[in-house]
């Protein structure tokens, strides 16, 4: 009788110990499920915002040049403004520094007389979002995953009359 008891008890236990090791591996798969949802969804944020922060940013240089005849670029804290505006949650403030994350690099190329040697005539803006994304549970394993995404954008307007571009865009 004290036998069979034991050996209940003993099955029990072996049965928690099966239990608590597939339950972490369980936990980890779920775990991994979760972050690569979240990734794809930075990403397809950061992109979203990228483009839409590049359309708006071409909206008011053009909004610019018809109603003043000066073409006039939005500053740099403009366009992070409209980053943060359109990629906010679930990415944090942007900034131009090396230490922003999400950092942005923005060019304005000024191109409207053909004389450069860009392949485009006209203004436009090339925007590049770089993000260190850092997966939750994972911190012992993976540290950050760099995410990179450069859009461009033409001002509506710029290639096709000559245009007077201010410093701002160049």
């Amino acid at each position: 009788m004290r036998l069979a008891w034991r050996w209940r008890r003993a099955r029990r236990a072996a049965a928690a110990v099966e239990f608590a090791l597939a339950g972490m591996a369980i936990m980890a798969f779920l775990m991994a499920i979760l972050n690569l949802g979240m990734l794809g969804f930075s990403l397809s944020t950061m992109g979203r915002a990228a483009q839409a922060t590049v359309r708006t940013a071409a909206m008011y240089a053009s909004q610019q040049y018809a109603t003043t005849g000066i073409m006039t670029c939005p500053t740099t804290t403009q366009i992070i403004g409209y980053f943060d505006k359109y990629g906010q949650p679930p990415l944090p403030s942007a900034g131009t520094a090396t230490s922003s994350n999400p950092q942005l690099t923005i060019n304005w190329t000024n191109n409207s007389d053909g004389t450069g040697t860009g392949e485009w005539h006209g203004v436009y803006l090339t925007l590049a979002v770089t993000y260190n994304w850092s997966p939750i549970g994972f911190a012992g394993f993976v540290h950050t995953i760099p995410l990179h995404i450069t859009t461009v954008g033409t001002v509506m307007g710029s290639f096709d009359i000559p245009t007077v571009v201010a410093s701002s865009c160049t």
